[in-house]
């Protein structure tokens, strides 16, 4: 069993109180309703599968351009030096 922080046992419960005053207030509009009963989900992390995909993307193309002009000796690098004669 984890713990929760105190802020969180709260906000939690302030969820669940707005869920109940929700469901209250469907009952008295329609008094057969039955509310589904399912756990919570455990929170995912903040950084999505597809940004992860992307970055994987990103860094094979860098690893492409770097070889090819490593290969064909056409690199930019030579234009930035600061010292002509290096």
């Amino acid at each position: 069993m984890e713990h929760k922080s105190e802020s969180e046992a709260r906000r939690i419960s302030r969820k669940e109180k707005q869920h109940e005053e929700k469901i209250a207030e469907i009952r008295r509009e329609d008094p057969g309703f039955i509310p589904p009963v399912h756990e919570p989900r455990e929170k995912k992390g903040n950084t999505s599968f597809w940004v992860w995909i992307g970055v994987g993307v990103l860094i094979v193309l860098l690893l492409i351009w770097l070889s090819v002009a490593m290969f064909t000796g056409d690199t930019d690098v030579n234009l930035i030096t600061p010292f002509p004669w290096v």
